[in-house]
């Protein structure tokens, strides 16, 4: 055999042993890439895939791995985290420099949400030209849900203690959901077993306002409350319950939602739901898991929370209770037992043979004595009306009233007191003027800053009371033009510790309860009174009482 068909022969040889070579080196790799569960892909300079794995393929949605080859990220994932791996790839292929174990977040087309880590680096061929890349991810999604869950759970337990107030905490809630899922429209219910009543205490919606607090209804919180369980429902599902009578849709129809009941011990306290108006993938398994994770944790800080709030408020009003009690106990001690001190002087002249009294004396002392126990019958009078308010002992019905009649009873009433100063009394209230309130209570505040205004002013006076409208209210205006007060004595008038009581311009005596009272029955009918005063010029009360429009 020639040399040269001898060399012919080992070149061909060699040709089939680096054919067989490769071969196995293709095999090998392929062995080599399918046997790893993780995905494995290599791409062009134009991030197009033109080798896969099957565990790749499988993820991606695609049976056969030859289906994803030619295709991009583009064509899988959202278009803002396409674009973002595109990015990197192609900063990878300028510079060589490879990413290694970055972590991502990768959110696809059908609005799915998943976690990877993920390396890349370049790919050469046998001149050392890059010629694409090569990556493979690791899916993380359980892993990082469980993160997630686990941040949420502790920022959740830190609200707790970190916030000062119920909406601050329910606003930490929301921003912990947002970290979970989708929730532009929010809301937490909460129902009163004793009461049997629904509040909804945190509501966030594009449309719709926040119910006001009801008995229990049809709606979408009452259903998660009767099913007692995490429940996703969409339109055709919302649909379906609608039509038959297990829910009444209540505001705007949402695309879908998803509502959790709020258990503690077993006990359901509330409600939490989202819902979304325009996508109705907004919502899936993953994010009921989740709320399903959240809520026991959720329950317990409110529940926690409304405890705390509730032993706090108790303690202040048992504080407030045992302030009242002793500013009670103060007046008794000093405005009601001091005059007595005066009655018994004055009895003892009466009533000692050693007092030589003309019938002057005796009837100017017996005048005194009848004035003194008229005073303090009637501080007595506004002690016990005062105690009885404190405790909520005070019978409260609302009535439809004609304010100018009953402005016009009580100018009759006091009608001598005025004339023996020849005091002008004007009723310029409107006639049609209608009122909400407790006729009593309203009686008993018209009566006393009438008295007021007749006891402060000086002879050949006068008072003008008038009405006008402002919203929902009726304001009522009792000005006269007496001798006034300082703004430091009206502001002590308001104040329990400073009962001191002035005397009027013929020596009227007086409680030092009056305004007090009468301030704490126009709050309780759901007004408000201020005072304006200047010495010597006159003073104007004024205060306000709900519009009726009710028919009685």
């Amino acid at each position: 055999m020639s040399k040269a068909r001898i060399n012919k022969a080992l070149n061909e040889e060699d040709k089939v042993i680096k054919k067989i070579k490769t071969k196995l080196e293709q095999d090998l790799l392929n062995n080599i890439i399918e046997s790893v569960p993780d995905s494995i892909y290599f791409k062009d300079l134009n991030s197009k895939f033109v080798k896969t794995n099957r565990a790749n393929a499988i993820k991606l949605g695609f049976s056969n791995p030859e289906d994803l080859i030619g295709k991009t990220d583009f064509d899988i994932f959202d278009k803002e985290n396409a674009a973002g791996a595109f990015k990197d790839e192609q900063e990878i292929i300028r510079t060589g420099k490879p990413y290694i174990s970055t972590e991502k977040k990768e959110v696809w087309k059908d609005g799915k949400v998943t976690w990877a880590i993920s390396h890349k680096m370049p790919t050469y061929d046998s001149e050392g030209k890059v010629i694409g890349t090569f990556g493979f991810t690791r899916d993380i999604t359980e892993k990082k849900k469980a993160e997630i869950v686990r941040e949420a759970l502790l920022r959740i337990s830190e609200a707790a203690y970190t916030t000062s107030d119920m909406n601050t905490l329910y606003q930490r809630i929301h921003e912990v959901i947002v970290t979970l899922m989708p929730a532009k429209n929010i809301y937490i219910a909460i129902y009163d077993e004793k009461e049997g009543v629904i509040s909804f205490p945190y509501y966030v919606d594009e449309f719709d306002p926040s119910p006001v607090q009801r008995k229990p209804l049809k709606g979408m919180t009452e259903y998660i409350m009767h099913i007692d369980k995490a429940v996703l429902i969409d339109e055709r599902k919302l649909a379906e319950l609608n039509s038959i009578g297990q829910i009444d849709v209540i505001g705007t129809k949402p695309k879908i939602f998803l509502g959790a009941p709020l258990k503690v011990g077993g006990r359901t306290i509330g409600v939490i739901i989202v819902q979304d108006y325009e996508n109705e993938r907004a919502y899936g398994e993953d994010e009921r898991q989740f709320l399903i994770f959240v809520t026991e944790q959720i329950a317990q800080v409110i529940e926690r929370k409304m405890n705390s709030e509730a032993i706090m408020k108790y303690a202040e009003e048992l504080k407030q209770l045992n302030n009242t009690k002793d500013k009670f106990f103060s007046i008794i001690a000093h405005d009601l037992r001091g005059p007595f001190n005066s009655l018994l002087g004055l009895s003892e002249f009466l009533v000692s043979p050693d007092e030589d009294l003309t019938e002057k004396q005796r009837n100017v002392f017996i005048q005194e004595i009848y004035n003194l126990l008229k005073n303090e019958y009637e501080l007595l009078q506004n002690l016990l009306q005062w105690a009885a308010m404190q405790l909520d002992k005070v019978e409260y019905k609302q009535t439809k009233i004609n304010l100018f009649e009953l402005v016009s009873k009580k100018m009759d009433l006091l009608s001598l007191q005025a004339n023996n100063k020849n005091i002008a009394i004007v009723n310029n209230v409107k006639k049609d003027c209608f009122v909400l309130a407790d006729n009593n209570m309203l009686g008993s505040i018209v009566q006393n800053f009438i008295t007021n205004a007749i006891k402060f002013t000086n002879k050949n006076g006068a008072i003008n009371i008038t009405s006008t409208y402002e919203n929902e209210s009726v304001i009522v205006t009792i000005e006269d033009n007496g001798i006034g007060m300082t703004k430091e004595r009206v502001e002590e008038i308001f104040r329990l510790d400073s009962t001191k009581s002035s005397t009027g311009t013929e020596g009227e005596r007086g409680t030092g309860l009056g305004v007090i009272l009468c301030n704490e029955m126009i709050e309780k009918q759901g007004g408000k009174l201020t005072i304006s005063s200047e010495p010597n010029v006159g003073t104007k009360v004024i205060f306000s009482i709900p519009i009726s429009t009710k028919e009685f």
